[in-house]
């Protein structure tokens, strides 16, 4: 069962609202995976996440609406293998991208920060970022999921959005971890 504490303390050092309404993510409904926009993503919902050694279902503890204009970072990554096979992915510039450096070892780095070349993982495998551009879009979502991660139009990304202050980023990796691996 996840820690009340954890997730109260991940609501007050991030800043909330970080995915374009247009965002795809998986729900099991009825014992079947559908698509859902995360507009229409529900607190209770279950959603695909990864733990790190399998694919799994992570309860959905919070979808927020905030109306008006935002700012969001378009992010297109491409298959390793088949560069025809691509995904696309609009965040807000705080969001926390969970990247590969090396093609291995896990590194977050908040969108705003990404130089275009990281490596993120994917529903589909590795895939490698090859575009980023920026467009000004209605509403933002916050989505708060157990565990901190969902895959999110096929990419596998942080639910955690963070300021810009070195030392609330470093708690916010260091809740996120614990956070991840709770039962």
């Amino acid at each position: 069962m996840a820690n009340p504490l954890i997730v109260i303390t991940c609501a007050i050092i991030i800043k909330i609202f970080c995915f374009s309404n247009d965002t795809n993510v998986v729900v099991l409904e009825n014992g079947k995976e559908i698509k859902k926009r995360v507009e229409d993503t529900k607190v209770g919902d279950m959603v695909l996440v990864h733990n790190g050694d399998e694919k799994k279902y992570a309860k959905v503890y919070n979808n927020t609406k905030v109306e008006g204009k935002h700012e969001f970072f378009v992010i297109k990554v491409k298959n390793l293998k088949d560069e025809k096979k691509t995904k696309e992915i609009k965040v807000t510039g705080e969001h926390l991208m969970i990247t590969y450096e090396n093609k291995k070892d896990i590194k977050l780095v908040l969108a705003k920060n990404l130089e275009g070349n990281e490596y993120v993982e994917t529903d589909d495998g590795l895939y490698q970022i090859y575009e980023i551009t920026k467009e000004v879009r209605d509403n933002k979502y916050f989505l708060l999921v157990k565990g901190g991660v969902v895959y999110a139009n096929g990419v596998f990304v942080s639910t955690i959005c963070s300021n810009d202050k070195t030392k609330v980023l470093e708690t916010t990796n260091e809740e996120w971890e614990k956070f991840q691996n709770e039962d």
